[in-house]
């Protein structure tokens, strides 16, 4: 009697719980991730200075254990893909950068042979970037990301399952035009989820979104230091084309937002500086001051043409940088 009195208070129990319930849709999370997923309103605001700098963002590589001990254990194979497309969606949320898309690049990393799947040395980043017109591009890798699943209940009328990601994701910014690293960030994000499935009722199934939701945590959290690192780098071009009627050709047109009339040194570009114990490019030296030119026009979205107002000898190639009256705009 005592038995069957506490097995009905069980299911009386849990059928409350259900009926409690039972107005959230199924899978609903009781618990939420720490950030908000998919919302550019919590983007970190950084302010911005000159014009918008070109960017490229390559594809990540996934350099996590997965798994172990603990009732941890890896599930979305598809992870490195998941949080490039989450930096692409919040980089350009930001507003602060004009962002390739990501199949131009892989092209021109598979043509010139430079190394894909976030394996991107700093060259092969500098001279990717300079092919595609980037000033810097967003190199990625999941140094950890691992899933538990906890399931309880009581025999067949309940059933409970606790569900949490964690993730921790290392982010470089890379100089496409030196090779120099503007920035080195590392971000852990986690996002827990419960659900309970009461007699046939409810949902205690996996939630297939809570990598991703844990990737926006991470990459939200250092998000801000690396848009005030990349803000800190002065704005810069290349000189791509010198014609016979003095014009000259840069790299960068109307989605960056210089204004016709805008003032710019040329500089010449140094060798290459290695560091002598490990051979890791460290940058290029700035060499002298060529002259300055005007900028005439945007031809296209990536390519504008100018005017020389002082100076000559341009050459492809040569640092376009902005006049110090024009640098803080």
């Amino acid at each position: 009697m005592a038995k069957s009195q506490l097995l009905l208070g069980m299911i009386t129990s849990a059928c409350l719980i259900a009926a409690c319930s039972s107005s959230k849709p199924a899978q609903q999370a009781d618990s939420q991730p720490t950030s908000t997923y998919g919302s550019a309103d919590a983007l970190p605001q950084v302010q911005l200075h000159g014009p918008k700098k070109r960017i490229g963002i390559v594809d990540f590589e996934d350099a996590s254990s997965g798994g172990g001990g603990g009732g941890y254990h890896r599930r979305d194979s598809d992870i490195a893909t998941s949080a490039r497309e989450v930096v692409t969606e919040m980089l350009v949320k930001s507003g602060h950068f004009v962002v390739v898309e990501r199949d131009r690049i892989a092209q021109v990393l598979q043509e010139q042979k430079l190394g894909q799947t976030g394996a991107v040395s700093s060259q092969a980043a500098a001279q990717a970037g300079k092919l595609l017109g980037l000033q810097a591009l967003v190199v990625g890798k999941i140094t950890d990301y691992n899933m538990k699943n906890e399931q309880g209940g009581f025999g067949a009328w309940v059933r409970t399952n606790n569900q949490s990601v964690h993730v921790r994701v290392s982010l470089r910014l890379v100089d496409a035009a030196t090779g120099e690293i503007w920035a080195a960030e590392s971000g852990e994000g986690t996002a827990d989820t419960k659900s309970t499935m009461v007699m046939g009722g409810g949902s205690a199934t996996q939630d297939q979104t809570m990598g991703k939701k844990a990737l926006y945590s991470a990459i939200r959290q250092m998000l801000g230091r690396l848009l005030t690192k990349a803000d800190n780098k002065p704005w810069s071009s290349l000189v791509v084309k010198v014609d016979d009627a003095k014009k000259v050709y840069i790299l960068g047109g109307s989605d960056i937002g210089l204004e016709p009339g805008t003032a710019m040194s040329i500089r010449r570009l140094g060798d290459e500086i290695k560091d002598p114990l490990s051979g890791q490019s460290l940058g290029r030296a700035m060499g002298p001051t060529m002259g300055s030119i005007q900028l005439a026009e945007h031809l296209n979205e990536k390519l504008s043409v100018c005017i020389p107002t002082s100076g000559s000898d341009f050459q492809v190639g040569d640092m376009v940088v902005l006049d110090q009256s024009a640098a803080g705009k």
